[in-house]
C-alpha cells in the first residue's frame, strides 16, 4: 500500500508516517520509481508506535523497543524495563506538579485571592425576612434557606 492509504487506515497524518521513517521508526520498501511501499506490519508497528507515543515514550526510545514488540517473548525483559521506567518518570512528575500545585495553593491565600478568603463574617440573620407568626402550610409560600 501506498503512504496515503497507510495514512488513511491508521488515522496517522502522511507528515508523521515520514517522521517515522527519518526517525528510523519504519521501513518501508521502495519503487523503482522510489515511492514508499507498505505492508500490512508497518500497519501494526504505526499502531504500536501510536501507543507507545502516547504512553510518553520520545522516538528514540520507540526505536529501542520496536524490536523487542516484534518478539515480545525474546525481549520481555527489555519491555519491562522500559515499561517500569516510565512509570517512575511520570509519578515522578505527578509528584513535581502536585508540589507545585500545592505552592500556587499557598500563594493564592497568602495573596487574599483563594475562593474561601472572599467569604466574611456577618453578624446577624443571613436574609432580610421578617419572621412573622406561623400560619398553615402553603407551598406556594415555601422559600429555600
Amino acid at each position: 500500500m501506498r503512504i496515503g492509504e497507510l495514512a488513511t487506515r491508521t488515522g496517522v497524518s502522511v507528515r508523521s508516517l515520514r517522521y517515522y521513517e527519518q526517525q528510523g521508526l519504519l521501513d518501508p520498501d521502495r519503487t523503482a520509481a522510489g515511492h514508499r511501499v507498505y505492508t500490512a506490519e508497518h500497519e501494526a508497528c504505526v499502531v504500536q508506535i501510536q501507543e507507545l507515543f502516547q504512553a510518553g515514550f520520545c522516538s528514540s526510545v520507540i526505536q529501542e523497543l520496536l524490536p523487542a514488540l516484534t518478539r515480545p517473548d525474546q525481549d520481555a525483559s527489555l519491555l519491562d524495563k522500559a515499561l517500569v521506567a516510565a512509570q517512575a518518570r511520570l509519578e515522578s512528575e505527578k509528584r513535581s506538579i502536585e508540589t507545585e500545585m500545592a505552592g500556587l495553593r499557598r500563594l493564592r491565600v497568602r495573596l487574599g485571592l483563594a475562593p474561601d478568603t472572599h467569604v466574611t463574617p456577618q453578624d446577624g440573620p443571613h436574609d432580610s425576612l421578617q419572621y412573622t407568626q406561623a400560619t398553615a402550610f402553603d407551598h406556594r409560600d415555601r422559600r429555600l434557606r
